[in-house]
């Protein structure tokens, strides 16, 4: 996902490209977005709230007023197509963000209004480059990470079936049911209090199962799985696109790249070529060179003479 803007290719012509382009736009929204959080926050304070909850409507009005010129002049920006502002998902977002809390509701649906305003705060994505970076990482991860999920659920349900005929008789509060022996082995999975649990079977008469049965799920639901997601998140965050979360930073400037990225179709040959013309220059070069080592020698000589 691209921002809708690109800050290196700005119409020079047109007065709002450059104004939603310039440092200090962008610095008043990245302000409003975090006066809005800091706004949201105070209003779970009761005795802010009720002290301060005009003056805390009237900044959370201006703050909201920021958002809507900022999407007005983004869509300007765009020129005599508007309508390329909706290309970009990041803006999307903004919009729809900024549009609920624009809706005319009445008091029934003042949550609606509330939440529209909590979810405000996740614009700061949008105004981060790196954090829409990571996110746009997350969102390319979300089938390797659906995938996963079910071999982790799998796991599981066998756990689950095994603690049942292990330790059902002995501890059937935790493991009677296969019902209450997946929300323990859950439980487990999240290293809450799982020392206990273990300690409990051991004395109840498996000594020896026990700590193989927790320590073995542990290892193989915790650890290997944890290591799993990671290497999913990081593998996704290397398939990016360069200059994907990097269009609104002004100061972001990406080298230019030698050689076609290796991920792009036909990049092997596209590489070979470009390699073997490099090749073919460095050769002539070096022809030079030593023909003029060559006619400095003969001249020497000459002069010797």
């Amino acid at each position: 996902m691209t921002s809708g803007i690109d800050t290196r290719q700005v119409d020079k012509t047109n007065p709002f490209a450059r104004a939603v382009a310039h440092r200090w736009f962008r610095g008043a929204v990245l302000g409003a977005i975090l006066v809005g959080a800091v706004l949201v926050g105070l209003e779970t304070v009761p005795s802010i709230h009720d002290s301060y909850g005009e003056a805390i409507w009237g900044v959370d009005r201006i703050v909201l007023a920021v958002f809507v010129l900022e999407v007005v002049l983004k869509i300007l920006a765009e020129g005599r197509r508007p309508w390329r502002y909706f290309a970009d998902p990041w803006n999307v977002f903004d919009f729809a963000v900024t549009a609920i809390c624009l809706l005319p509701l009445d008091a029934k649906f003042a949550q609606v209004l509330r939440l529209g305003r909590v979810a405000r705060s996740l614009r700061l994505i949008t105004a981060l480059p790196r954090l829409q970076l990571i996110v746009s990482a997350l969102l390319r991860s979300l089938p390797s990470f659906g995938w996963i999920t079910l071999l982790l659920f799998t796991l599981l349900y066998v756990y689950s079936v095994m603690a049942v005929f292990l330790f059902g008789q002995a501890d059937p509060e935790r493991f009677g049911s296969l019902w209450k022996s997946v929300l323990t082995m859950f439980g487990v999975l999240t290293l809450e209090g799982w020392v206990d649990i273990m300690g409990d079977q051991m004395k109840a008469g498996a000594p020896v199962m026990a700590p193989v049965f927790f320590v073995s799920f542990i290892m193989s639901g915790t650890m290997i799985f944890l290591n799993l997601l990671v290497g999913v998140i990081v593998n996704s965050m290397s398939e990016l696109p360069e200059g994907t979360a990097g269009t609104r930073d002004a100061g972001a400037h990406p080298r230019p790249s030698p050689l076609p990225t290796i991920h792009a179709a036909g990049a092997e040959s596209e590489h070979v070529t470009l390699v073997a013309e490099r090749l073919a220059r460095v050769e002539a070069a070096l022809a030079e060179v030593t023909a003029e080592l060559r006619e400095l020698r003969r001249s020497g000589r000459d002069g010797s003479r």
